[in-house]
C-alpha cells in the first residue's frame, strides 16, 4: 500500500518548491487548468491523484514511482527484454476447401 493522499500532497508541494516551479507550472506539465495541483494541495480537491498522474510528476521529478504512490516502473529496456521472451500470440486461420 502506497502514501496516503496527505503525505503526497506534502510531497508534490515540497518538490515543487525545492524545484522552484509553481503548482500551476506542474498543472500544465500534467496537461490540466492551472490551479489544478494548487487545489489538489490546498483544497484537497481531487482527494486522490489518478495513478497516471502520479506517474507523470514522479517522472518529472526524476523519482521512483512509489514516492508518489505511483506504480513501480521497469526500466525501458528491461520492460522490451520481457516482451521479446514472451511468446507471440498465433492465430490460426481456417480456409474453405475449394
Amino acid at each position: 500500500m502506497g502514501p496516503s493522499p496527505d503525505v503526497i500532497r506534502q510531497r508534490v508541494a515540497e518538490q515543487c518548491a525545492k524545484s522552484g516551479i509553481s503548482l500551476a507550472q506542474l498543472s500544465r506539465i500534467l496537461g490540466k487548468q492551472d490551479g489544478y495541483i494548487a487545489r489538489f494541495v490546498r483544497d484537497q480537491v481531487p482527494y486522490e491523484l489518478a495513478s497516471a498522474d502520479r506517474d507523470k510528476v514522479a517522472r518529472y521529478f526524476g523519482l521512483p514511482g512509489p514516492h508518489f504512490g505511483a506504480p513501480a516502473r521497469m526500466d525501458d529496456r528491461r520492460a522490451h527484454a520481457i516482451r521479446m521472451r514472451q511468446p507471440r500470440g498465433f492465430r490460426t486461420v481456417l480456409r474453405r476447401a475449394t
